[in-house]
C-alpha cells in the first residue's frame, strides 16, 4: 500500500474525529441549531406588549416595558440617583407586580432586572413564547462550532474511505471498525449529555431565548405600528426602543437603562 491512503491510518482518522467531534460539543454548548419553526397565526399575534418587548430586546426589555407602563400610571417614580421607587397599590399583571415589587424604596432599573422577585414572571413569559413558538430554547451553532463540527465530519468521512479501500484490498482489520463503531457511540452520548447540561444551567443564567422566524415577524409589525405611532403608549415604545424612548425625555433622561 503506497501513496495517499498509505499516509492515512484508519485508527489515526478514528482518533482526530473523536477529537473534532468532542471540541465542537465542547464549544457549541448550549449553542445548538435554532429551530425556525413557523407560528399558528393566532400565536404569532402578541397577548400584550411583554411578548413584544421579549421578543425586540429580551428579558431585560420586558422589564424595561414594565417599568415604562407603571411610570406612566403613576405606580413607579424615579428618584434623583436614577433609581425607581414604587408608588401606589400593587398591579395586577405579574410582571408589573413583580417589578413594582423589586423596585421597592429604591432600585435601579439594572438591579430589578436580575431580581430574584422578576425571574419567575420572566419564565412563566418565555414558557408561553416557547409553546407558541415565538422563541426557540435552542440557539445557533457558532462560528467556531461549525468549522469543528465540519472538521469532526470530513475526517470521519475520509476514514470510511479508507475503511472501504481496504476492504476492497482485503486488509480490513475488525478493531479498526470497532474503533468507529465506538466513536460514534462516544459522540452520541457527550452531544446528549450536553443537551442535559444545557437545560439544567440554561435555567439558572439569566440569557434571552431568541425568537424564530414568527418572532421576528411579530416584531418587525410592532416596529411598523410605532414608527407610525398607531395606538402606542409608552409601553409599547419602550418595547422596540428601549428606555430611552419612552415619551416623558425628563424621566427619560433620569433613568440609568437596564
Amino acid at each position: 500500500m503506497n501513496g495517499f491512503w498509505a499516509v492515512l491510518s484508519p485508527m489515526l482518522l478514528v482518533y482526530a474525529a473523536m477529537a473534532a467531534g468532542l471540541v465542537s460539543i465542547v464549544a457549541t454548548g448550549k449553542d445548538k441549531l435554532a429551530k425556525q419553526a413557523s407560528a399558528p397565526e393566532s400565536a404569532a399575534v402578541p397577548r400584550d406588549v411583554y411578548d413584544v418587548a421579549y421578543l425586540a430586546g429580551g428579558r431585560p426589555r420586558a422589564v424595561e416595558a414594565a417599568i415604562a407602563a407603571l411610570l406612566a400610571r403613576g405606580q413607579l417614580q424615579v428618584g434623583s440617583y436614577g433609581e425607581i421607587i414604587a408608588a401606589g397599590s400593587p398591579p395586577a399583571s405579574p410582571l408589573e407586580q413583580a417589578v413594582h415589587q423589586a423596585a421597592g424604596r429604591g432600585r435601579l432599573a439594572s438591579w430589578v432586572a436580575r431580581s430574584s422577585v422578576v425571574k419567575p414572571a420572566i419564565r412563566t413569559l418565555e414558557t408561553d413564547l416557547v409553546q407558541r413558538r415565538l422563541v426557540s430554547r435552542r440557539r445557533p451553532l457558532t462560528g467556531l462550532g461549525y468549522t469543528l463540527t465540519t472538521v469532526a465530519v470530513v475526517v470521519l468521512a475520509a476514514g470510511v474511505a479508507r475503511l472501504a479501500y481496504d476492504v476492497g484490498r482485503s486488509h480490513l482489520n475488525p478493531m479498526v471498525l470497532l474503533a468507529f463503531a465506538a466513536v460514534v457511540l462516544t459522540l452520541w452520548l457527550c452531544l446528549v449529555a450536553s443537551q442535559r447540561i444545557t437545560k439544567t444551567f440554561g435555567e439558572r443564567k439569566v440569557s434571552s431565548l431568541p425568537p424564530t422566524t414568527a418572532g421576528a415577524t411579530v416584531v418587525a409589525r410592532a416596529e411598523q405600528q410605532a414608527a407610525t405611532g398607531s395606538g402606542t403608549g409608552p409601553a409599547e415604545l419602550v418595547a422596540v426602543g428601549g428606555l430611552a424612548a419612552y415619551p416623558d425625555k425628563r424621566i427619560a433622561g433620569g433613568l440609568i437603562p437596564v
